[in-house]
């Protein structure tokens, strides 16, 4: 072979495997912060498939690359517009956190695992209201081991994605699964950031999935519990604080009230350091609790199966709705005005905070 037709085979082949490469999620940005933010997008590089017989392959699975871009350097409440891949596809924006006391809004909300459809309409309601991030409660997809899964999820709130920054919360779905970690950057499983005068406190209460035995779960939820403590200590000087995680202390739903067990010194270290709102996901439905001080919000409804609240907590339930839904935050200094609205902009109630 001459070595004009060896580069003429090697560059048909190379088109051929870019051609092959494909965004799939993304691009979206994490870990913003006043001066640094990280922008990720996922790249299917190829496709296996499975079948019962050769000529009967009916399942697919894409192979995953993670990529990332950390930018530094940054001022504080800025819109930045960036373009990481030179295409239409990979243009996006996002705001860093404003300095003082300057208001902003995010959008709270959870349990998008299934039925797709659902999941839209409650995104496209939630892209109407212009978040300047969004904290997702859990529970983003059914199986996070599954590869298919992830880019369903990223077209699905793929335009949220590019102008809002995203802090999630790893739900017990999410299996803790690498596949997470990868998309969103995220190098442990709970964290903390500050956002004006607020401060966000973002838990993982998915203990089963963490560890293979129950003295190593003890062992990490102990250790987590070390870190809330200390989180929340150092923020006591912070308007207004925040708490994020999956699964809800309290519960209208009959069939999943317990004891709240491993949770209990969690709510007691809330109830210590004055956290204003908790936001939980797991229960697919709207709820509202408020114990000493502390409300406690499940905003599951971003398209999982409804479940009904069949069971309001005397003296502490304050509503309960089975109901598709989001709750957008709109954050004034030391006071916070929530909505919970329904998919179609309805309003569920109104939440003045303190």
């Amino acid at each position: 072979m001459t070595r004009r037709n060896w580069l003429l085979v090697f560059g048909l082949s190379l088109g051929a495997v870019q051609a092959a490469e494909k965004v799939v999620g993304g691009p979206v940005a994490v870990n913003v912060g006043p001066r640094r933010a990280t922008v990720t997008w996922v790249v299917e590089t190829s496709a296996a498939r499975l079948g019962k017989a050769p000529d009967k392959m009916e399942r697919s699975a894409p192979a995953l690359r993670f990529q990332k871009v950390t930018y530094t350097g940054l001022e504080a409440g800025t819109t930045y517009y960036y373009d990481v891949l030179g295409t239409p596809e990979g243009q996006g924006r996002f705001k860093t956190p404003p300095a003082g006391q300057a208001a902003f809004q995010f959008v709270a909300f959870g349990d998008t695992r299934s039925r797709h459809d659902v999941h839209k309409r409650v995104i496209e309601a939630v892209i109407k209201a212009e978040p300047d991030f969004v904290l997702h409660t859990g529970d983003l997809v059914a199986d996070g081991d599954d590869s298919a899964q992830w880019p369903v999820f990223f077209s699905i709130e793929r335009e949220l994605l590019n102008q809002a920054a995203f802090f999630p919360a790893l739900g017990n779905h999410e299996r803790n699964s690498r596949y997470y970690y990868d998309a969103f950057d995220q190098r442990v499983s709970y964290y903390s950031f500050d956002w004006g005068s607020a401060h966000f406190t973002v838990i993982n209460s998915d203990v089963g999935n963490m560890a293979p035995n129950q003295s190593a779960r003890e062992a990490f939820w102990n250790e987590q519990l070390r870190w809330v403590e200390a989180d929340l200590a150092a923020a006591q000087k912070a308007d207004l604080r925040f708490a994020s995680m999956h699964h809800p202390p309290f519960t209208a739903v009959k069939s999943r009230q317990r004891p709240m067990g491993f949770l209990e010194p969690l709510v007691a270290l809330f109830e210590k350091y004055k956290v204003h709102v908790v936001f939980t996901g797991h229960d697919h439905n709207y709820q509202h609790h408020m114990r000493n001080g502390v409300r406690y919000v499940v905003t599951g409804g971003g398209g999982a199966p409804l479940y009904p609240v069949d069971a309001p907590i005397p003296g502490i339930t304050q509503k309960a709705e089975s109901i598709e839904n989001f709750v957008t935050v709109k954050v004034e200094g030391a006071k916070a005005t929530m909505d919970a609205l329904r998919p179609d902009g309805t309003l569920i109630e109104r939440i003045q905070v303190p």
